[in-house]
């Protein structure tokens, strides 16, 4: 399944040449591609502080689809030298490629958490790979793993169906890397499509059937220490609990949702049996069922001519529920029209489902879409 969402996701992504072989690495790193990758990085010398890691390569804040905002650049605490990639992977810079042979970390805190930034080898002052730990991920950690998202960068990989072209991944929103720390220079990069988590305030969760390791990094005597068939299990297991918190809170949102008081005008039995005929007729036709439906208003909004002031109709509006043909219910919302004759109001006709207005179109726990 992953496969096949990143050959549609990333169409736009895919490049028509391979990963470029070793032999043509020097080529890559002619002074044209290395300035190009130093223009990308702001220089703070205003700091003096020679171990504060520089801005990211997409040269401006990064978008993060996930849970957390990118946070401030991590002091040098640490850095570890040769970390070596289980996998080939590279960064992409304009039309020219980097493969990444081996690379270096810094660490340290930041104002949203803990930070990790990967620099790779071909320039040990670039940022090229940024991390944070926030503490709202902290309670998502299993036997002492923490995870991390991706903040800022990207990185290339084999095409996983087409090892022939490479995927550049990021930070655009339509897939999320995480990453995990199982050692203190042992990290594992995973990534998945993913089901975001801020309509209620709490961290998105990479779906079980599109997580994909996309690579260990650790120094050359541990990596082979770790499998990416262990490390699959680590990732599932904590996007489990990511998916268990996002759907607790995804049930009480569901619960908070309720059918909007009845107005005067629905002891209007006229009108109800109107409002009633005319729903049906819409739904029906998508394979939702009526539930229940109520007139909201307490009275009849006229709607005048701009220039004459003349009445031109009057509508009210009200609520419904349905069972969709998924069986999910749904909390929707109708108008009714009375067009004006001269001297008084007639013709009342459908002015249709309410679109794009809370709190319409939302999902509602079935206990509550009837009073």
């Amino acid at each position: 399944m992953f496969k096949q969402k990143l050959t549609y996701l990333f169409a736009i992504l895919f490049l028509a040449v391979s990963l470029p072989a070793e032999a043509q690495l020097g080529k890559m790193l002619k002074n044209k591609v290395k300035k190009a990758a130093q223009e990308a990085v702001s220089n703070d010398a205003s700091s003096g502080d020679a171990n504060t890691a520089k801005p990211g390569p997409s040269g401006r804040k990064s978008r993060m689809p996930g849970s957390v905002p990118r946070g401030p650049q991590a002091s040098s605490e640490k850095a570890t030298l040769s970390l070596q990639f289980k996998d080939i992977i590279g960064y992409s810079s304009g039309r020219s490629n980097h493969i990444i042979k081996a690379a270096n970390y810094r660490q340290g805190e930041a104002e949203q958490g803990h930070a990790v930034v990967i620099y790779p080898d071909f320039d040990l002052d670039f940022a090229w790979l940024e991390f944070i730990s926030p503490p709202i991920l902290d309670a998502f950690a299993l036997d002492g793993v923490r995870v991390y998202e991706m903040t800022s960068g990207s990185y290339a990989i084999q095409h996983p169906a087409d090892p022939n072209h490479q995927l550049n991944l990021d930070t655009s929103g339509l897939i999320l890397t995480r990453m995990l720390k199982l050692d203190e220079d042992v990290f594992v990069l995973y990534a998945g499509a993913f089901q975001g988590g801020h309509s209620y305030n709490v961290p998105s969760y990479v779906k079980p059937g599109d997580l994909t390791i996309t690579n260990i990094i650790a120094p050359p005597e541990k990596l082979n220490l770790f499998s990416k068939e262990k490390a699959k299990e680590m990732a599932l297991a904590i996007e489990a609990k990511f998916k268990a918190n996002y759907e607790e809170a995804a049930a009480a949102n569901l619960a908070s949702i309720k059918i909007p008081k009845a107005g005067k005008l629905d002891a209007n039995t006229s009108l109800k049996n109107f409002a009633k005929a005319e729903i049906n007729k819409v739904i029906n036709k998508d394979g939702a069922k009526l539930m229940y439906h109520r007139i909201e208003s307490n009275d009849w909004s006229i709607v005048h001519h701009k220039i004459t002031g003349k009445p031109l109709y009057r509508w009210i509006k009200g609520a419904f529920t349905e069972t969709t043909r998924q069986g999910d219910c749904k909390l929707q919302g109708f108008i009714l029209k009375q067009q004006y004759n001269g001297s008084g109001y007639s013709n009342t006709s459908f002015g249709g489902v309410i679109h794009g207005q809370m709190p319409y179109g939302q999902k509602i726990d079935c206990k509550n879409a009837q009073p």
